[in-house]
């Protein structure tokens, strides 16, 4: 199969406009594929392979680690010292020399484990960089949309990544419909097999102060005490109703 190293380049630009993230995080990830796929034809499972593309031009090199002896018995993970010293002036038997090839084609297999590569480490470089976005905003207030609706817990959309309201974090008595938008404060960041989880809450004291602050100028300047916002949260009944005119 031959490697189409013009659509790789694409590809780079296109993922990392795609999925928000810089284009060497995803160049990264096509010359580990293209490493692998080169294992998987050419060479050894636990053989050192690297590879490298260049983004203007489109080539794609790789670099395949060989010993260097006297006589080759394996051409895969071996080199004859003669084409060692061409490569590495100072080469000896038994060193590892890095040498450059440039592959032309892979079988549908090494094709396959390429795509497998891409598209997993993708999804760990993505869920690494929302992680990293949303840690920042622990404690800030931001705006979801509701998913859909669980007997305990609140399924939010909140852009990037999904967010959970668990019932220990909702305004007792309020109403939750699937497609409406909510604001919330973003309570912890945990990771998870499936992406980063984001805890909010509507039922805490920072969700109230952000919301006093929004709806009343003085507590930008401080002449609101916080522990007006503790007794508010007291009041569970006139919570609901607060949150019911404001946050909408």
């Amino acid at each position: 199969m031959e490697l189409e190293t013009k659509q790789l380049v694409l590809a780079v630009k296109q993922i990392a406009e795609e999925k928000n993230l810089d284009e060497d995080s995803v160049q990264d990830v096509i010359e580990q594929a293209i490493a692998a796929a080169y294992r998987k034809d050419y060479g050894e499972k636990d053989q050192e392979i690297n590879a490298a593309i260049n983004i203007r031009t489109g080539d794609v090199s790789v670099t395949v680690a060989r010993e260097a002896v006297k006589e080759v018995s394996d051409e895969i993970t071996q080199i004859s010292l003669d084409e060692a010293k061409k490569i590495k002036k100072t080469a000896k038997e038994g060193d590892m020399i890095e040498v450059i090839e440039k592959p032309k084609t892979f079988c549908r297999v090494a094709a396959q484990t390429a795509k497998q590569v891409i598209l997993q480490k993708l999804r760990e470089a993505e869920r690494e960089h929302v992680l990293g976005e949303y840690q920042d905003k622990v404690g800030e207030l931001l705006n979801g949309v509701i998913q859909r609706v669980e007997s305990r817990v609140v399924h939010i959309d909140m852009g990037q990544a999904s967010g959970i309201l668990p019932q220990s974090e909702q305004i007792p008595g309020e109403y939750y419909s699937a497609g409406n938008r909510i604001k919330v404060v973003l309570k912890e960041v945990e990771k998870s097999a499936r992406g980063p989880q984001l805890i909010l809450t509507r039922a805490s004291t920072e969700f109230i102060e952000h919301l006093f602050a929004n709806e009343v100028p003085e507590m930008e300047n401080g002449a609101v005490k916080l522990l007006l916002v503790k007794l508010v949260l007291e009041q569970r009944l006139l919570l609901n109703l607060l949150s019911q005119v404001l946050t909408l």
